[in-house]
């Protein structure tokens, strides 16, 4: 697709970023087109509009004709996934646990999401890549067709007027994150402060967020709430979401190695997501069967970093020139494993004893924060870092070469070696600071208390305290009595 369409591969890398903050735009406005319109409604119109949105994207040469069309796609994917979820939670958990239900959800999702990438990734070698999104479009149509004859035309609830849905807001929020996309897409290639347009982007973003939360402020219904963020469970899982984008950024080195080193194509890159589905759907078993004992959720989380951090030592030790494609069953096995344990326990215990509506006016912003700025913030981290240590490694290597000495064919010929094995030596060191990053995520998920009271000796010494200081009282209120009964029997 870069090269059919001469075009910078960050465009595209940011348009993947716009369906994301797309989705977390529209998840405060769900109820209230979920109480305006019925479900049929919903769904036809944005099953229309992407397959609009996604014959555009396979018929136009223009990167950010692509980017918008992204964002739609993805704000209106999350009216349509929220007509999909509904149902799906009280067939799949009627009693009401959330956790039994995202240890289905969440499996489901990332192996249905591996599978048809991988297919779409082969349709596009063997012809063109616009025909997976014209395939697109015409599934969507062929859903409407559906939904026009299957799906009811009831109500939700009492039909309410779409009314004080502060739309500035919205564009505030998109600004925000629309504008760190393409500072964080765009950093290493623009040389990051030194190009205007970066500088525009940063400072663009930071203002666009102030006046996000300045106007929220100012509304009698705000668009995103910033309450739940002072909730220690809130703050905490935020934490670990920040650790999973560790692990998730470092799938730029991943694929760096696989088709630069290895020299894969798009077809056998894609099919390594398929190696994780057993460790996904391992997970989700696994954390079913935990939610349905109601066990505590620390060591279930704890095995998560545990599969991502065995996979970063198990990627340590595979960086070589010549690895063996049936190699990365383990590696990819603990990935899907830690991917899935991870997005299931600590989107469960973020969401933990939150309220209906605050809920969906914040998780816009946490949606946005696990999908978007954590992956992205450490993927352009690792790419700058892998770009400092690959240069340090051919400086390293040419000490030991002197093009005087050999012939000027031959000195040509080891530069790409040079290359190979610095981009080697590169990757081996970052995916070794993952590892020691990785054992204190480990040690910081022990040392959590996970809303466990962990000062139950100060409790029970204070009321030892009380007791006693009671028994006391009662004993010096028993001797005045006495003096006074004294006293008083004495004229008698």
């Amino acid at each position: 697709m870069v090269g059919d369409l001469g075009t910078m591969q960050e465009y595209l890398v940011m348009a993947n970023f716009a369906t994301f903050i797309g989705m977390g735009a529209s998840i405060p406005l769900i109820l209230r087109a979920k109480l305006r319109f019925r479900s049929k409604e919903i769904m036809v119109f944005s099953l229309a509009v992407t397959a609009l949105l996604s014959f555009v994207i396979g018929t136009t040469n223009s990167p950010e004709l692509i980017i918008a069309s992204s964002f739609l796609m993805g704000f209106l994917k999350m009216l349509m996934l929220m007509e999909f979820i509904l149902p799906l939670m009280f067939i799949l958990t009627p009693d009401g646990k959330r956790g039994k239900f995202y240890s289905v959800f969440y499996p489901f999702s990332i192996v249905t999401g591996n599978i048809s990438g991988y297919y779409f990734a082969k349709l596009a070698y063997e012809t063109t890549w616009q025909y997976p999104h014209l395939l697109t479009a015409g599934l969507c149509l062929l859903l409407i067709m559906i939904s026009l004859l299957f799906q009811h035309n009831q109500r939700f609830a009492r039909k309410m007027p779409l009314f004080q849905i502060d739309w500035l807001s919205v564009v505030f929020f998109a600004g925000t994150f629309l504008f760190m996309s393409y500072f964080l897409s765009f950093g290493k290639t623009l040389n990051w402060f030194d190009a205007r347009n970066i500088r525009i982007s940063f400072w663009g973003s930071l203002i666009s967020f102030v006046l996000l939360t300045l106007r929220q402020l100012q509304l009698k219904r705000s668009y995103i709430s910033f309450g739940i963020f002072t909730k220690s469970n809130v703050k905490s899982g935020l934490i670990m979401l920040l650790f999973m984008g560790v692990f998730l950024g470092s799938s730029s080195l991943q694929n760096t190695f696989t088709v630069g080193i290895l020299g894969y194509d798009i077809v056998t890159n894609a099919s390594l997501n398929l190696m994780m589905i057993p460790g996904v759907i391992l997970a989700g078993v696994i954390a079913y069967f935990w939610f349905k004992n109601e066990w505590p959720i620390k060591m279930f989380i704890f095995s998560g970093f545990a599969a991502f951090f065995l996979n970063s030592v198990m990627m340590y030790f595979m960086m070589v020139n010549e690895f063996n494609y049936e190699g990365w069953l383990m590696p990819m096995f603990f990935k899907g494993y830690g991917l899935s344990a991870i997005y299931i326990a600590v989107w469960f215990y973020i969401l933990d004893k939150l309220e209906l509506e605050p809920m969906l006016q914040a998780i816009g912003l946490v949606l946005v924060f696990r999908s978007f700025v954590a992956t992205a913030v450490f993927s352009s981290f690792f790419s700058w870092l892998q770009y400092q240590f690959q240069w340090e490694s051919v400086n390293n290597l040419a000490v030991y070469l002197d093009g005087n000495l050999m012939p000027s064919q031959v000195a040509l010929s080891g530069y790409k070696n040079i290359q190979l094995n610095a981009i080697l030596a590169a990757n081996k060191k970052i995916y070794g600071l993952i590892c020691i990053a990785a054992i204190g995520m480990m040690i910081y998920v022990l040392q959590h208390h996970f809303g466990k009271l962990r000062f139950s000796r100060f409790r029970w010494t204070k009321a030892r305290f009380n007791g006693a200081l009671r028994e006391r009282k009662t004993k010096l209120l028993r001797e005045t009595l006495e003096k006074i009964e004294d006293a008083a029997g004495a004229p008698l």
